[in-house]
């Protein structure tokens, strides 16, 4: 039997579905509101019954309230566990992060988890998509898990439905914005990229290397501060140049950006975060004959069982973030009753959670010296001796741009270029003078 998937039309969504999935949440608001003067009315016939309550015996209720309502959100009237994910994503096939999302969603159906996985187009669609979370609420899946390009989505239905459990996957917030029926799973992303930071820098022949990315997020940023840090580290001397597609969906856009790149400035090994986006970079580094670096998965694996096997042979490694995995671990803490609500759940390289692909390719390419300098920071990272600058210390955006102004390939000019360029200028003019003058006579 072939795994869930759908793929909703949002022209699909008849004036009837959506008119009787409004009135089902009037209702749901109605009792709410029913239920919320219920208990005013006892508390007013308490107090003026001169009844006294503790402070810690009201904070005692208000913990096993708490409580009671997280036990309610996840069992059936029967007291079963829901055992029914709903995973929301742009699109499978990125050979990226949502396939290994779905990857765990793979893992979670052969445990016995009733899993679908709905797409819903690239980032044209983002009108569409609430309607289309809200059409899995209706069909009963208790847990939405999507990215964090579904986070202002989640957040608004998690306030309107409070009965169902959401958890947003490579995200961060302050804790105190989070709420009770939704989970943060976050990733040391910037460590793993500390790691395959070295290695381009000491793949590269030019030096100058690329990080290319689908677009401008926090998440992303940090991909790219880590990425910096270790380029640094090898080479205080290396150039890096960073771009943004401007989507998750458009290779093409993404193959001419590293052929510019690779022309006017000279880059020679390509790091790709970017979704579907990325396989844009693989085929410009294929056509180009320089290294690229993979993310999320392992797109070597990917590539070489696809029908371009060809472009896994340029492929070093890919930095990993295993998000299925980490989804799958989560929900075994679900049915132990272990999962925290209302958390950021961090996950980094002592977790195993990210980390770089270190396959036969990978050793027989890379120069063994080079191999040990990242073995060497992957155990300093985890033990925590190490540390990888990450986008979320900077006071502000000012200083993660000063960042990338330190290593770009076009450095400010300085106050004697300035006075070259003006004594150039000038001589040029005096001649253009001198040829226009002497026609003249």
């Amino acid at each position: 039997m072939e795994d869930p998937v759908d793929e909703m039309d949002p022209q699909s969504h008849s004036g009837l579905t959506i008119k009787n999935r409004r009135k089902k949440f009037m209702k749901r608001k109605q009792l709410a509101a029913l239920a919320a003067a219920t208990v005013m009315a006892l508390s007013l016939v308490g107090c003026g019954g001169g009844s006294s309550t503790s402070t810690e015996t009201k904070a005692a209720e208000a913990g096993a309230t708490t409580a009671a309502a997280a036990e309610t959100d996840k069992k059936a009237d029967d007291g079963e566990l829901i055992k029914k994910v709903a995973h929301v994503c742009q699109g499978l096939g990125d050979k990226s992060f949502s396939d290994s999302l779905e990857g765990g969603m793979k893992v979670l159906r052969e445990k016995g988890w009733d899993c679908k996985t709905v797409e819903c187009g690239d980032e044209t669609k983002a009108d569409k998509y609430e309607d289309m979370m809200l059409d899995v609420i209706d069909e009963g899946y208790h847990y939405i898990v999507a990215s964090s390009t579904f986070r202002d989505v989640m957040l608004k239905l998690a306030k309107e439905y409070p009965e169902n459990q959401f958890i947003i996957v490579d995200d961060s917030m302050d804790e105190a914005d989070i709420p009770d029926n939704v989970a943060l799973i976050f990733y040391a992303q910037n460590e793993g990229s500390y790691i395959v930071g070295q290695l381009a820098a000491g793949m590269s022949e030019s030096g100058v290397v690329a990080v290319n990315v689908g677009m401008d997020t926090p998440v992303i940023a940090d991909f790219v501060t880590g990425f910096i840090d270790g380029a640094q580290a090898y080479d205080p001397d290396i150039k890096i140049v960073k771009a943004a597609v401007g989507s998750w969906t458009d290779p093409a856009k993404m193959k001419e950006l590293c052929l510019t790149q690779a022309r006017d400035k000279q880059a020679d090994v390509f790091y790709q975060v970017a979704g579907a986006s990325g396989a844009g970079l693989f085929e410009a580094c294929k056509e180009l004959g320089t290294w690229a670096i993979g993310v999320d998965s392992d797109q070597y694996a990917y590539y070489k069982e696809s029908e371009n096997p060809e472009l896994a042979d340029i492929i070093l490694t890919s930095m990993l973030k295993n998000v299925g995995d980490s989804v799958v671990a989560f929900f075994e803490k679900v049915e132990n009753g272990e999962a925290e609500w209302g958390k950021q759940n961090s996950l980094g390289l002592s977790d195993n959670a990210v980390g770089y692909v270190d396959n036969d390719f990978f050793e027989a390419t890379v120069p063994e010296e080079l191999r040990a300098v990242m073995t060497e920071s992957k155990e300093k990272i985890a033990s925590g001796e190490l540390k990888a600058k990450s986008y979320y210390d900077f006071a502000n955006e000012d200083e993660y741009q000063k960042l990338l102004d330190s290593v770009a390939f076009f450095t400010k000019p300085t106050y004697l270029n300035s006075i070259t360029l003006l004594l150039l200028s000038t001589f040029l003019a005096s001649i253009s003078f001198s040829f226009v003058f002497t026609s003249f006579c």
